[in-house]
């Protein structure tokens, strides 16, 4: 374990602080020496990814319509407003049935984020839309579906990569992942110091 630097860390048993060695580190655990305590603190190297590499993607995933005319829509980072408003990130056409529209103006918002721990992009999906003036969520007039399950008003829910979302039940929407190649992935990752995640 060549360069390791002595680093502390606190017991998960009494609280206070120890310093591990390299002779702990390559040992992968480490003894309390604070009187009374004792507890073998197992280490862990843990790591995340860097967020910087979000930098370098050529897009966030993708929303196709699955109508009559498929339609692929672009999703950018962070929110995605979704609605037939000019105002929405991801502008929908009024498609008609039966000379009616299910889809708001501002129906529903797809959120695209980084899980650093994973290293990929997480999807999380909202009916309504916040208000732009009190920033009060307004939820859409038709409801937003999940594979056919609607979500609740105040819902948040992970979004899988394949999966169906349905604006007012009329219009589905496939949802696509962008994936982050594994070999670019490992050029971000970066390594924590050790911490304790268990005592024996």
């Amino acid at each position: 374990m060549s360069g390791f630097k002595t680093t502390l860390i606190t017991c998960q048993q009494c609280n206070r602080r120890i310093m591990v060695r390299t002779a702990d580190a390559e040992r992968g655990s480490i003894t309390c020496s604070h009187v009374g305590c004792g507890a073998t603190n197992t280490l862990t190297s843990g790591f995340y990814y860097d967020e910087s590499l979000l930098n370098g993607l050529p897009g966030f995933g993708q929303l196709t319509y699955l109508g009559s005319t498929p339609t692929t829509f672009a999703l950018q980072f962070g929110h995605n407003t979704i609605g037939t408003s000019e105002s929405c990130v991801v502008q929908l056409d009024r498609f008609m049935h039966n000379g009616r529209c299910f889809i708001s103006r501002r129906h529903c918002t797809l959120t695209v984020t980084f899980d650093k721990w994973s290293g990929q992009l997480r999807y999380q999906l909202q009916d309504g839309v916040p208000d732009p003036v009190t920033g009060e969520q307004q939820s859409s007039l038709n409801g937003t579906l999940l594979n056919g399950t609607p979500l609740q008003k105040t819902e948040i829910i992970d979004v899988a990569d394949g999966e169906i979302i349905a604006l007012g039940g009329a219009d589905r929407f496939l949802l696509k992942h962008f994936m982050i190649n594994p070999v670019m992935l490992e050029t971000y990752k970066t390594e924590l110091a050790f911490n304790p995640d268990s005592t024996q």
